[in-house]
């Protein structure tokens, strides 16, 4: 007798149950629908913290399925509120005839559609027929649609609100206490402005909503019995910054923490009570949103509060394009995924982090695939975090964000320290040497086991007990650099000579000689590197290509998001040439889309990007001009309101060398 569809669908929980540890799966249920109890949906999925995830599913041809799961959408789960995602999936029918489906549905191929929308506007992706997917692309389909974009604009308003509140308030008190603002603006190593004042108040909010994320556990205090004890004025800021030095000297979270008491404590009296009411109340906001651990949050937010985003390029990688590059980059890495030791032996690098969006996606597909061979990804955490993920950054607030992003995958879980490391940017003090530095471009020819005390590099710690003497940046030691560089560049003119400022390097106040000197050692390291990619024209980009390669090893990827000139731009053609010589298997991704700026990877850039992903070793000596002819160019009206999978991209693959 054929297995009925309700007989698979316990085996299909079953089998995705197994995808994730932290999944909740329920088949077949009645009584989880608000609106009529006696319905009864084949597979809701929940993970915690996440969005449900409803499965409707038939044997083939499922003439009924997509109907039915779009007649779930809008509707209300008893236990989460209103269903955002549905999917409709089609089984093959020959399933129901096996003598072992437990065993067959491992090898079988599935085919879905996700309606999406609402009902006076309800699309589809794809537009039209079926997606084929096995039993993991199925779960990690899944995984993508727990997140909940709703969820996550509502939560960016509430955040977003509160901290300019706060600054107005801080500003306002500001004009009778300059020093209060002159103090949080040096711990930001930043000059004084609004825009200064608002990432203060996000840093601090960010830390309030990671406090009620961890409280309960380590004997953690949550707000609310802080607040009972500061009395009838509400929270005493006394009292949160002895809760915080608790967490961050007796348990851990360093760089979430620290950073923030930092800024906290110069705030003046008269206005402390009405700064920590108005972040409370975010904080208590998103932990009722479930956005306590939403990696993404607080670093949107960032993008619109840096104040040298004109001059260090610091454009926030948008969460669908760095999502799209991770699995593009980690699918291409070697490695048993079932293999803890394997898996946590990896090395994977952002040499310009910014708040961590490269380094989190990464992170996020990695542990999929590691999930997907019934682990615990969890166990992974402090290992990741401590040896695996590495990234560097010029403004200490990016490297500390980036940590606490990291961080937020598993608040519960503590770490000892993290390789996250500030660089040192422009003159050093007199006690470092005096010497020039220019940040991550600094590394292409540094490739020893770097002292972390006297080079002016700062690592980001999870506790007091972390390791900070030194972070091992060899050449050729990583299996993944993924990056999106800054595209900053100068004029024609300043680029061909070294006895100007270049406003490149206007970052942080720098004076126009530290600029000339900047301009001069970046000169000198291209000068020893004879393959460089590295041109004026091109801008700082290409020097973060001439990195990448340094630091990837043989068989290792890189995954970079680049200005669109790349792909034909005259001085992109030494960085063409580059890659054509040493990599193989080059892909490069497009939007397809009119406009410079309907065609960018990253906020705000104003200019069209690309994605390139490539592996090292095999290039062959292709010429850079068989890369050119092999790239076309596609233009399709964009579709914004579709998530990031749905969105049409062109992808153009370059070389396939044997």
């Amino acid at each position: 007798m054929p297995l009925s569809e309700p007989a698979f669908n316990s085996i299909l929980g079953s089998a995705l149950r197994s995808k994730h540890p932290r999944w909740e799966v329920l088949v077949e249920h009645t009584g989880l629908i608000e609106e009529n109890r006696s319905e009864r949906p084949d597979l809701v999925i929940a993970l915690p913290g996440g969005l449900s995830v409803i499965v409707e599913n038939e044997y083939d041809p499922a003439r009924t399925v997509e109907a039915e799961a779009r007649a779930r959408l809008g509707k209300t789960l008893v236990s989460s509120g209103i269903i955002e995602q549905v999917l409709a999936l089609r089984t093959p029918s020959y399933l129901s005839e096996v003598s072992s489906p437990e065993n067959s549905i491992h090898d079988a191929k599935f085919s879905l559609c996700i309606p999406f929308g609402e009902a006076k506007e309800l699309l589809r992706w794809p537009e039209q027929s079926w997606v084929e997917v096995d039993l993991d692309e199925l779960a990690s389909v899944i995984e993508i649609m727990s997140l909940s974009e709703r969820s996550i604009r509502e939560s960016m308003e509430i955040l977003t609100g509160g901290v300019q509140r706060a600054a107005l308030e801080l500003r306002e008190a500001g004009k009778n206490a300059p020093d209060m603002l002159k103090s949080m603006a040096k711990t930001l190593c930043q000059k004084d402005s609004e825009q200064t004042s608002k990432m203060a108040m996000a840093i601090i909010a960010n830390a309030l909503t990671f406090h009620t994320a961890i409280a309960g556990s380590h004997g953690i205090e949550n707000l609310d019995q802080i607040r009972r004890r500061s009395g009838r004025n509400g929270l005493a800021k006394s009292h949160i910054l002895a809760a915080w030095e608790h967490i961050y000297t007796k348990v851990n979270y360093l760089p979430i923490f620290k950073i923030a008491a930092d800024l906290l404590i110069p705030i003046v009296s008269r206005v402390e009570q009405k700064i920590l009411r108005e972040l409370t109340e975010v904080a208590d906001k998103l932990t009722e949103q479930g956005a306590a651990t939403q990696y993404d949050l607080n670093a949107r937010l960032l993008q619109r509060l840096i104040t040298d985003r004109k001059f260090l390029a610091t454009y926030y990688t948008l969460p669908s394009s760095a999502r799209l590059l991770a699995e593009f980059a980690i699918s291409r890495l070697d490695v048993d995924w079932s293999d803890k030791e394997a898996v946590s032996s990896l090395r994977i690098a952002d040499f310009a982090c910014g708040t961590g969006a490269l380094l989190s996606s990464a992170y996020s597909v990695a542990m999929s695939k590691y999930r997907r061979n019934k682990k615990d990804d969890q166990e992974l955490h402090p290992l990741m975090l401590e040896n695996v993920l590495v990234g560097t950054d010029i403004m200490p607030v990016a490297t500390h964000l980036t940590a606490s992003v990291l961080a937020s995958a598993y608040p519960h879980v503590p770490f000892k320290t993290t390789s996250i490391a500030t660089l040192p940017y422009g003159k050093q003090p007199p006690e470092r040497g005096g010497h020039i530095a220019i940040g991550a471009p600094d590394l292409i020819e540094d490739e020893r086991v770097m002292p972390l005390f006297d080079s002016g590099q700062e690592r980001v710690l999870g506790s007091d007990e972390g390791s900070v003497e030194e972070l091992e940046l060899l050449h050729e030691s990583f299996d993944l650099v993924i990056m999106n560089p800054p595209f900053t560049s100068p004029t024609r003119s300043v680029a061909s000579r070294a006895d100007v400022p270049r406003p490149d390097f206007a970052g942080f106040q720098t004076t126009k000689d530290e600029q000339r000197k900047m301009g001069s050692r970046l000169a000198e390291i291209k000068s020893k590197n004879p393959e460089a990619a590295s041109h004026g024209n091109a801008g700082l980009a290409s020097d973060f290509i001439d990195l990448a390669h340094a630091k990837v090893k043989k068989g290792g990827v890189i995954a970079l998001v680049l200005p669109a000139t790349f792909v034909s731009g005259e001085s992109w053609s030494d960085a063409r040439n580059l890659i054509a010589n040493n990599y193989r298997d080059i892909c490069i991704f497009s939007l397809m889309a009119t406009g410079a700026k309907n065609y960018a990877f990253s906020a705000d850039t104003g200019m069209g990007e690309v994605l390139i992903v490539a592996t090292k070793g095999g290039g062959g000596g292709r010429p850079e001009s068989e890369l050119l002819t092999l790239i076309s160019k596609s233009v399709q009206k964009p579709s914004w309101k579709l998530p990031w999978w749905r969105k049409p991209s062109a992808r153009h693959l370059l070389t396939e060398t044997p």
